[in-house]
């Protein structure tokens, strides 16, 4: 059996993974898992991420939305240790397990760490993963026992994953496009860190490359007050996707229009990344600037028109983890030719 190539993004607001097949998306919420008293025989679960459970050491854990719907503690995904984090672990195998149907399957895989975490902790995370993890998993009411075997597992800094997606194609061969000889900076906005990587063809520039903890929950929380002043509602943060995402707030059955929160909410946080920016580089010598990451979606419209050489890369949600499986097909391909 040959190992298959997977990218995976554990973000502190959602998992994406990819097998360059098949993607999956499902926020990073992980709860304690229970046998729930009625399953509602109308529910209609229409993706296998609405309804993940996933057994790991002996314990049960719901994932994702389940989690959110179903679980009384529910915690995101937060830590900057990925070791002390149990989370994380679950998170990744719950992730890999989706590429199953059952039996057993090798994976080699590619992921990243924030800028800052990652020499700190990509060795210890590494390590920790690598091997054999014996678990149980399910999308519905029944879980079935799987082994995930993790041959090479390539940590990298989270942002590059946009930038090897913009160099290599889908085999992960080197494209010669034109950010071959460019200066190229990277905003990478996440839930909890937002990245800034500055790259000189391909070369990661660590002296200009941080990251800090001005992200969407910045925004989410100055959401989060407005709707506690204006409306007595306390929102989890878990809780405001949904009502970010619609631009609705609904409170005893009446719908609510937030939109102007969004609005400034978002270019509070698109003013305070530019001024972060401008303290990190001289935007003169900086040939590129792409905006990536969830985040870099919602405050593209802020943020943009103050670098005339910045643009929102393609799909920048999910541009970090294409950019993994690219260079998990570069990298495991050559250890097989």
């Amino acid at each position: 059996m040959f190992p298959k190539h997977i990218g995976i993004d554990i973000g502190y607001g959602y998992v994406k993974v990819s097998d360059g097949q098949q993607e999956f998306i499902f926020p990073s919420t992980v709860g304690v898992g229970t046998d729930l008293k009625f399953n509602s025989l109308l529910m209609n679960f229409k993706k296998p991420v609405d309804n993940l459970v996933i057994t790991v050491d002996n314990k049960k854990y719901f994932v994702g939305d389940l989690a959110i719907r179903q679980s009384q503690i529910v915690s995101r995904s937060m830590g900057r240790n990925r070791v002390e984090d149990s989370s994380a672990k679950v998170l990744l195998l719950a992730g890999l397990a989706l590429f199953m149907d059952n039996g057993d399957q090798q994976y080699n895989v590619v992921t990243g760490l924030p800028v800052d975490y990652y020499r700190l902790y990509k060795d210890d995370w590494a390590e920790l993963m690598q091997g054999t993890h014996a678990v149980r998993f399910g999308t519905n009411e029944s879980e079935k026992p799987l082994l995930i075997s993790i041959d090479k597992i390539q940590m990298i800094p989270q942002p590059f994953g946009t930038l090897y997606d913009r160099r290599l194609d889908g085999e992960g061969h080197l494209i010669q496009n034109e950010l071959a000889s460019l200066k190229v900076g990277i905003v990478d906005v996440g839930y909890k860190t937002s990245d800034f990587a500055l790259s000189d063809d391909l070369e990661f520039v660590g002296k200009k490359s941080v990251s800090t903890e001005t992200a969407m929950s910045t925004a989410y929380n100055i959401i989060a007050q407005k709707i506690q002043e204006k409306y007595k509602v306390e929102k989890e943060n878990y809780e405001l996707d949904k009502v970010i995402e619609t631009g609705v707030l609904r409170v005893a059955g009446v719908p609510h229009d937030i939109s102007e929160y969004k609005k400034e909410a978002f270019g509070t946080l698109a003013d305070i990344l530019a001024t972060e920016v401008n303290s990190i580089w001289d935007k003169r010598e900086v040939d590129v600037i792409m905006l990536t990451g969830g985040g870099g979606k919602a405050i593209a419209e802020y943020f943009l028109p103050k670098y005339p050489q910045a643009f929102l890369v393609n799909s920048p949600q999910y541009a970090n983890v294409r950019g993994y499986l690219k260079l998990a097909n570069a990298l495991f391909k050559m250890s097989f030719d």
